[in-house]
């Protein structure tokens, strides 16, 4: 399950978690007021957006959203590949 701390009055993080609903990822939300309010195990991160991802921390807007375009992908290919059929390309190749 990802974690998202985030303030309640940012459209940044309204995006991200947009986004991470969309993609229909176990999320839960915590909302802050300041990064003094994150949990002692991501409180070094100093600023919110945090996103936590397994044993992975995700500081910033920016980096955040870069995590979630390989997750989308990671999901992407999950999803194609997920079964015990091959897949062919467009050009009918095999993979």
């Amino acid at each position: 399950m990802l974690t998202l701390y985030r303030t309640p009055a940012c459209p940044r993080c309204n995006g991200i978690q947009e986004v991470l609903e969309e993609l229909a990822i176990a999320l839960r939300v915590v909302e802050v007021r300041t990064a003094a309010d994150l949990p002692e195990d991501v409180r070094s991160a100093g600023t919110v957006p945090v996103l936590v991802d397994g044993d992975e921390v995700h500081v910033g807007a920016d980096r955040i959203l870069e995590h979630v375009e390989e997750l989308k992908d990671f999901k992407e290919r999950w999803y194609k590949y997920q079964s015990d059929a091959c897949y062919c390309d467009d050009q009918g190749n095999t993979e």
